[in-house]
C-alpha cells in the first residue's frame, strides 16, 4: 500500500541524520507543505527569565538560512537577546497561539528580525519535561493562521521536533563518548607502558595475565630483578634476587587505573636500602604516600615478595589481599592469608613481614580478586578452594601452561574473556 503525502514527510523527517543547524531546515522544508511563504524561528525560552528570549535560528519564506542553528542550548551569551513587546506576548503561554503583529509593533527588534511579520504562529516546543523553545511562523498576511487547529499542530510540532532532536542528541552524545573514550585509551596505554616488560631473571620462570574490565584498570603488579641492590653477602651462583608486587585498587574503571597509576609513581620514589626490612618498609612508605591531603576514596590491596635465592628466603605480606597460593609436591597452600590492613585505610600504619623457606621448584601463584570472584550466568563465584585444587592437579612444569589452564577455567565459568571486574593472575616457578 503506497504512503499518503504526510507519512511521506513523515519518513523523511524519520531519517534525519544531521546536527541542530541541519535540523531546523529540515523542520522548514517538512512545515512548509503546511505553511509556504513563511518564516521560521527558533526561539529559546527557558533560562532567559520573563518575557525573555533568544534567537536561535532562523530562516526565511524563501527557505533561505538567515541565522544558523548551531548552539540552540548551548553559549546563550552568544545569541540575541529579545525583551520587547513582541517577545513577551509570544512567549507568555503554554499553548499554541496566533499573534497579531500591528503596523507600529513591526518596528520592534523581534519582528525585524522575524521579517517584519503582520502574523505570527508560536508553538511551544517541550524537551526534557520542560517548556524549552517556541517554534514561530512569520506570514505577512494578518489572517494567515485563522484557521489552523492548533491544539492539533501543538502536537504535530512536538512530534516532529522529536524526530529531529533525539538524533541530534545522540550524535552529540556519541561524539562526546568518543572523546572520553579516547581520553581513557590514552591513559589506558600510560598503564600499559607501567607493566613489566618480560623481565630477564636468573631462577624464576614465569607467566602473566592481565585482563582489565574496561580499557584501563584497577590491577597493577610489578616483576623486578634486584640483583643489583643485592647485600654484600649474596651468592648469585647464576640466580637473581627478585621481587613481585601484584596489587588492586577497589573499583575498577578509569579512577582505580589512576590511583594504579599513581602508586606506580610512588613506589617509583623509594629508595630504601634495608633489604632486611624488604618488603615491609617499601610497602609502608607507599602508605603514607598513598593518602594526599584529602581522602582518596580509594584503597589499595597488595602482595608484596622478595625471593633471595642463595638463603631461599621468601619474605612477603599481604596488605589486604588474597593469598598467595604455594605448591609443593602437589599439595597447595596459603600464605599471607588473613594478614594486615590494604594501603590506604591508615597513614601511620607499619608493615611487618613474614619469611618462608622456599624450595627449587616450588610454584607461587598470586592473582586479584576478579579471579576467585568470577561469576556464572547463575551468579555463584568461581571461588578460592576451585582455584586451589586446579592449582594442585595442573601442570608443574610449565608456568605457561599452568597459568593458561587457571585462566581457561575461570573464562568458561564466567563464559567469556571478560568479567565484571579486572583479573590478574601471575604463575611463578623457583628454578635452579
Amino acid at each position: 500500500m503506497p504512503a499518503t503525502p504526510l507519512f511521506d514527510r513523515v519518513l523523511r523527517l524519520s531519517a534525519f541524520d544531521g546536527d541542530s543547524r541541519a535540523g531546523l531546515l529540515a523542520l522548514h522544508a517538512y512545515f512548509a507543505v503546511d505553511f509556504p511563504d513563511c518564516s521560521l524561528a527558533l526561539l529559546l525560552a527557558h533560562g532567559q527569565g520573563p518575557g525573555r528570549c533568544r534567537l536561535t535560528g532562523l530562516i526565511g519564506p524563501d527557505g533561505t538560512e538567515h541565522m544558523a542553528n548551531v548552539n540552540p542550548g548551548g553559549d546563550h551569551g552568544e545569541l540575541p537577546l529579545f525583551d520587547d513587546a513582541l517577545a513577551a506576548r509570544l512567549i507568555d503561554a503554554t499553548q499554541a497561539h496566533v499573534v497579531a503583529v500591528a503596523p507600529g509593533e513591526r518596528s520592534l527588534p523581534l519582528a525585524q528580525a522575524l521579517f517584519a511579520p503582520a502574523s505570527v504562529l508560536a508553538v511551544p516546543v517541550a524537551n526534557d519535561g520542560q517548556l524549552s523553545h517556541w517554534l514561530v511562523f512569520g506570514s505577512t498576511l494578518a489572517q494567515r493562521f485563522a484557521q489552523v487547529d492548533r491544539d492539533r499542530l501543538l502536537l504535530h510540532v512536538n512530534l516532529a521536533a522529536s524526530l529531529i532532536v533525539r538524533p541530534a542528541a545522540l550524535r552529540a552524545l556519541t561524539a562526546e563518548t568518543r572523546r572520553q573514550r579516547h581520553e581513557i585509551e590514552g591513559l589506558a596505554d600510560i598503564q600499559k607502558l607501567l607493566l613489566p616488560d618480560n623481565p630477564q631473571i636468573g631462577g624464576l620462570d614465569y607467566a602473566v595475565h592481565w585482563q582489565p574490565a574496561a580499557t584501563a584498570a584497577g590491577d597493577y603488579y610489578e616483576m623486578s630483578n634486584l640483583t643489583e641492590f643485592a647485600p654484600p653477602d649474596f651468592v648469585a651462583n647464576g640466580r637473581d634476587i627478585w621481587g613481585v608486587i601484584i596489587g588492586d585498587v577497589s573499583g575498577h574503571g578509569v579512577a582505580a587505573a589512576a590511583e594504579a597509576v599513581q602508586f606506580d609513581a610512588i613506589m617509583r620514589t623509594y629508595q630504601g636500602d634495608d633489604d632486611t626490612q624488604q618488603p615491609a618498609a617499601a610497602m609502608s612508605y607507599a602508605n603514607r604516600y598513598f593518602f594526599s591531603r584529602r581522602n582518596r576514596g580509594h584503597f589499595m590491596t597488595v602482595f608484596a615478595l622478595i625471593y633471595r635465592p642463595d638463603t631461599r628466603h621468601l619474605s612477603y605480606l599481604s596488605a589486604g589481599h588474597p593469598p598467595l597460593l604455594h605448591r609443593r609436591d602437589g599439595r597447595v597452600q596459603l600464605l599471607g592469608e588473613s594478614d594486615q590492613i590494604p594501603l590506604g585505610v591508615l597513614r601511620d600504619f607499619e608493615y611487618q613481614n613474614n619469611v618462608y623457606n622456599a624450595e627449587n621448584g616450588d610454584i607461587l601463584i598470586l592473582y586479584t580478586d576478579g579471579i576467585v570472584e568470577a561469576r556464572d550466568a547463575h551468579g555463584r563465584e568461581f571461588g578460592l578452594e576451585r582455584l586451589r585444587e586446579l592449582a594442585a592437579q595442573g601442570p608443574a612444569e610449565s608456568p605457561q601452561a599452568l597459568c593458561d589452564a587457571l585462566v581457561a577455567a575461570v573464562q568458561a565459568h564466567q563464559g567469556g574473556a571478560f568479567g565484571t571486574d579486572d583479573q590478574t593472575l601471575l604463575v611463578l616457578r623457583i628454578g635452579n
